[in-house]
């Protein structure tokens, strides 16, 4: 499969998955429990940022846009972080496809207008 924004797959940011763990064990059950670990500081985003912000940014992706769409993939980062059960590739892959679709989405809704 081929991507618009060229992204490639950076390191599997053991640390981070280590710390969002952490965080969830001294959290309370449930799913927002789960969503509370993978955003707080935001560290998994900054990581990917790090990454991939000089080539998103040349493609008119913002901080704030790429925010957005990373909160798509919230349940493929707790697959990911705390169930173990999504690989680190496959989540990338996931994470870029969910990029790909949030950019031409926002590109018809400008093109087409509100509905």
């Amino acid at each position: 499969m081929s991507y618009e924004y060229r992204l490639s797959v950076p390191p599997e940011p053991v640390d981070i998955k280590a710390k969002i763990k952490t965080l969830r064990s001294a959290l309370g059950p449930g799913e927002e429990g789960d969503n509370l670990a993978v955003w707080t500081g935001n560290m998994l985003a900054r990581y990917l940022w790090s990454h991939w912000g000089e080539t998103l940014r040349h493609e008119g992706v913002s901080w704030q846009m790429f925010m957005s769409m990373l909160k798509e993939a919230t349940g493929f980062i707790v697959q990911w972080a705390l169930r173990d059960a999504m690989a680190w590739d496959e989540l990338i892959r996931r994470i870029i496809e969910t990029l790909e679709r949030k950019k031409k989405s926002d590109i018809t809704r400008f093109l087409v207008g509100p509905s």
